[in-house]
């Protein structure tokens, strides 16, 4: 497609510009390649110079694909702006974590403060329960927590219904422990802890998580796997834990029986 120039043949053609204008528009395909060739052509008695247009490209493909074009002397460059379903889900998951980055702010959280966000579509789920599962990582990585589609379990900070993309959500804040004053999770100090304790260890660093702060109710499964990810900064991951070489399913016994291990 075409354009006239108008800085350049408004001035030269006057009065007659409109209906130059008008023509040029019209121009086909073949007859735009035919004036590129040449380098101008005669347009309602008028001289026009291939150089006097401002042509734009659009290419498609065989199966549908769209492209974005650009020519400058005799290089053409082809963008494919086709967007696939990946793309499209990943978009669906960056407004989830919008809408969570603004329930934040509205709760006055700072990035320090430690939460598990909790989900719940309402409704027909649609594209968005498929898009919050397969792009949980994305989503987690994103918000440096937990986003979990269960009951909410803790103090609840905020809790908010909202849009997303024409689906209904409400999403909970909570956070990840009891509140409890002077409570203490990662052990600090040198010498085995003051009670029952874990050591985890991951690319070199060991580090002692209490099972049973002081001022709180004793750490849950749950709540073991955050405070892992917490220390060790594995938002985003799958993790599991492993005691002698051996795959620990923490969610089916006594956390106390790992004190000490």
């Amino acid at each position: 497609t075409a354009k006239p120039n108008h800085m350049l043949l408004g001035k030269r053609l006057k009065g007659d510009f409109k209906k130059v204008s008008a023509a040029i528009v019209a121009l086909t395909d073949g007859e735009l390649s035919e004036m590129k060739e040449a380098g101008e052509r005669e347009i309602c008695g008028h001289v026009i110079r291939f150089d006097e247009l401002h042509v734009g490209y659009e290419v498609k493909g065989a199966e549908g694909g769209q492209y974005a074009a650009a020519a400058e002397k005799n290089v053409l460059i082809l963008l494919d702006c086709t967007t696939d379903q990946d793309l499209l889900d990943e978009g669906l998951a960056r407004e989830v974590v919008n809408r969570v980055q603004k329930l934040r702010k509205k709760a006055k959280l700072v990035p320090t403060d430690k939460i598990t966000v909790y989900y719940t579509i309402k409704g027909k789920a649609g594209d968005l329960a498929r898009v919050v599962g397969s792009q949980r990582d994305l989503i987690e990585t994103s918000l440096k927590s937990s986003f979990l589609g269960e009951a909410p379990s803790g103090t609840t900070i905020i809790e908010e219904e909202v849009d997303v993309k024409g689906t209904k959500m409400v999403l909970t804040l909570v956070g990840d422990l009891p509140a409890a004053p002077g409570l203490v999770v990662q052990w600090p100090g040198s010498g085995r802890p003051s009670g029952p304790y874990l050591s985890v260890s991951y690319n070199g660093q060991t580090k002692d998580l209490l099972l049973a702060p002081s001022g709180a109710a004793p750490l849950t499964a749950r709540e073991l796997e955050m405070e892992v990810k917490i220390l060790f900064d594995l938002f985003g991951r799958n993790i599991s834990l492993s005691l002698d070489g051996s795959k620990l399913k923490i969610s089916e016994r006594d956390l106390s029986q790992l004190n000490g291990q």
